[in-house]
This record gives structure tokens, C-alpha cells and sequence, in this order.
């Protein structure tokens, strides 16, 4: 029996080249659930830990799943194709890593694949911009891994165990007891009723706990957690960063349940519909104008957990790139915090035509 502490890695798996994000993907876990998201998840019984990745189906084309599996996963792996090289995606993509790293601490690997005869002329000259494009944002110091042989996946492994193993200290530093799981999926299962996957964000949940589910634009709804499964293994508990499956007991049905949804402790949450806000605009967006600033006529959104609403700017300060201003937001729907106020990613929401679409980030004024 292995002594080692068995962990949950919940890892992130970017780039512009779907395949390659798969093979990654596989070299953590089978493929599992599939929508607008891909998950892969196994139990590795060398190693005793889980490992469970997630990429975005359809992005470049459709931004949501992305900055929606950056939300959901804290250890982001970028996957550069030698092929392609750095490109539009690959900016766009690095803008959201340190956007999230920046917001949320999250940590950072950038992995270089498709090497082989024909293009590892161009890796040199690769290693040298990326280290250069890196220095300009908050990830200066992330490790760059060459996938060349089966040997490197061990290796990839081994740097996110090193990784999560930071995450868990300073979770354990924190000693959060509310209670948080964010819902990327949601099923009936026969003769069980309603089942929830998701990640626990904060605090541990229990077998029997009466919990509140959030996010809707009316009143909460209370459930109980029937059971509890971890990578199809019953257990009694979960705790932060445990990826999980979760039977519902109450009256709740599927339809009732989304991504805006989170499952939370009872009376810690308190939504917010327009708020005071410090607004940084990354220095890479470009805006029409200049400067971003109220009444300017463009469509903005925000992305507070997996939740997105419209937004807009009803006065306050122009931004330009690369600046933060005081602004008072206007959302179109509920968002929620647990007291601490209101943080997430400003985003546009169009079809990807080599244009940069994440345009910063914003947290409460209390």
C-alpha cells in the first residue's frame, strides 16, 4: 500500500492544435465527459493521485469554454505545436494564463510539442520569442517542457504533482470554511435522481450536508448530498480541489441546473447587480477608441466563476490598455461572492477572427 497522500490535480490543456491538447490529455486520464468541454480522468495507481484534465472543444472559434475551463482548473498547461508556432490563438490564450494567474494564483506550464525531424530547426527561435513574450507578462519564471519521448509525459506528471502540491499549501494556509463547488456537468441518473460533476473550490463537503444551490436570479434552492463519488469511488467527504460526482437529494431536477449554478454553504453568498469596481485593461487589447470607457456602444461581459453576464460601464474613469481605473458596473444578471466582493474576467464574446477578446479584469470596491 502506498503511503503517499492521494491528491485530485485538476489541470487546464490550451493551444491551438486540438489533437495535440488530446494526447496530452490522454497521457493524464481516459477521455470521459464530452460537450463544449473534454474531460479526462484516471486514477494513477503508481503515483496514488488523480489527475484530471479538461480542454475546450470548440475554442479558438467560441471563448466561453475556454475562460470556462480556465475557471474551473488551477494548473494551466499551454501546448505550443512546433508546427504552428506562435500565433493569434497562442496570444490570445497566454493573455487569459496571465490574466488568471494574476486574479487567481493559478500556476503556469508551457509545453512544446510536435518535435521531430522535420521541424526542430524552429525550436531554438521558438524558446527564445516565448521566453521573451513570458518576460512581459506575470508568468516570466514558467517552466517550458519539450515533449519528445514517451519518457516526457512522466516528467509533465511529476512537474504538476510538484505544482498542486504548491496549490495545497496554500489552501491549507487559508482555512476556508465556506464551501464551494463549481458544476461543469449535470445528468439524471435512474432510480438517484439528479447528479452533479464539479470541482470543490472551497472547504470540504460531507455525505448528508444540506447545502444551497446559487446563481439563480430568484431564490436559492436547498439540497442535500446524497452521496458522493470521486473518480467512481463512493466516499463519505470531499475536500478543496477534489473533482467530484454528486447525488442530490430535494427537489431539483437537471433543467434546474447549470454552469451558472454553484453549490455553496448556506448564507454565505450575496449577489450583486451593479457594483463599484477596480477595471485593469491587459495592455494587449486594443480598443476602438483608445481607451475603454462608459457609453462607448461595445458589448462587454463578465465572468464571475463559470457564470457570464452582460455588463456595462455607467460611469467612471476612461482605461486605457495596460491601466486600471474606478468604474461602476452594471450587470444584467446576478453575480455572486462570499462576502470579500465580486472579482472575474471582462471578456467580448465574438467568433475568433485573429482579434484579441479578453480584454482584463475586475474586482469589487467595498
Amino acid at each position: 500500500m502506498s503511503l503517499v497522500e492521494e491528491q485530485n490535480f485538476v489541470v487546464g490543456i490550451f493551444g491551438d492544435n486540438f489533437e495535440l491538447r488530446q494526447l496530452i490529455g490522454q497521457s493524464l486520464g481516459a477521455p470521459g465527459t464530452k460537450s463544449d468541454l473534454l474531460f479526462f480522468n484516471r486514477l494513477d495507481s503508481t503515483l496514488n493521485h488523480v489527475f484530471c484534465a479538461i480542454t475546450p472543444v470548440d475554442y479558438p472559434d467560441k471563448i466561453k469554454p475556454f475562460l470556462q475551463a480556465l475557471s474551473i482548473s488551477n494548473i494551466h498547461i499551454l501546448v505550443i505545436d512546433l508546427e504552428n508556432g506562435l500565433n493569434a490563438v497562442i496570444g490570445e490564450t497566454l493573455v487569459g494564463l496571465d490574466l488568471y494567474h494574476d486574479l487567481f494564483n493559478t500556476k503556469v506550464l508551457v509545453i512544446i510539442d510536435g518535435i521531430n525531424s522535420k521541424t526542430e530547426w524552429k525550436l531554438p527561435e521558438i524558446k527564445t520569442k516565448l521566453r521573451t513574450i513570458l518576460k512581459t507578462t506575470s508568468l516570466g519564471d514558467t517552466n517550458i517542457i519539450e515533449i519528445k519521448h514517451k519518457e516526457d509525459y512522466a516528467k509533465l506528471k511529476m512537474k504538476i504533482i510538484e505544482l498542486g502540491s504548491e496549490i495545497k499549501e496554500t489552501h491549507s494556509l487559508n482555512n476556508n470554511i465556506t464551501t464551494k463547488v463549481l458544476i461543469d456537468h449535470v445528468f439524471p441518473v435512474k432510480g438517484i435522481g439528479t447528479v452533479i460533476l464539479g470541482v470543490v473550490k472551497e472547504g470540504d463537503i460531507s455525505a448528508g450536508q444540506m447545502l444551497e444551490l446559487i446563481g439563480y436570479e430568484d431564490v436559492n434552492k436547498k439540497v442535500i448530498i446524497r452521496s458522493i463519488q470521486k473518480h467512481d469511488r463512493v466516499f463519505k467527504t470531499a475536500q478543496i480541489g477534489d473533482r467530484v460526482g454528486l447525488a442530490l437529494k430535494g427537489n431539483i431536477s437537471p433543467e434546474d441546473v447549470s454552469r451558472s449554478n454553484i453549490l455553496a454553504s448556506q448564507g454565505k453568498f450575496v449577489n450583486e447587480k451593479k457594483i463599484n469596481a477596480n477595471v485593469y485593461i491587459n495592455k494587449f487589447y486594443v480598443p476602438n477608441s483608445g481607451t475603454v470607457k462608459p457609453s462607448d456602444g461595445i458589448q462587454y461581459f463578465g465572468m464571475v466563476e463559470l457564470k457570464i453576464s452582460p455588463l456595462k460601464f455607467e460611469s467612471g474613469e476612461e482605461i486605457k490598455p495596460g491601466a486600471s481605473g474606478k468604474v461602476i458596473i452594471q450587470f444584467d444578471k446576478n453575480l455572486y461572492h462570499d462576502g470579500t466582493g465580486l472579482k472575474g474576467i471582462i471578456t467580448e464574446l465574438n467568433k475568433f477572427n485573429g482579434k484579441l477578446r479578453i480584454i482584463g479584469h475586475f474586482h469589487q470596491i467595498l
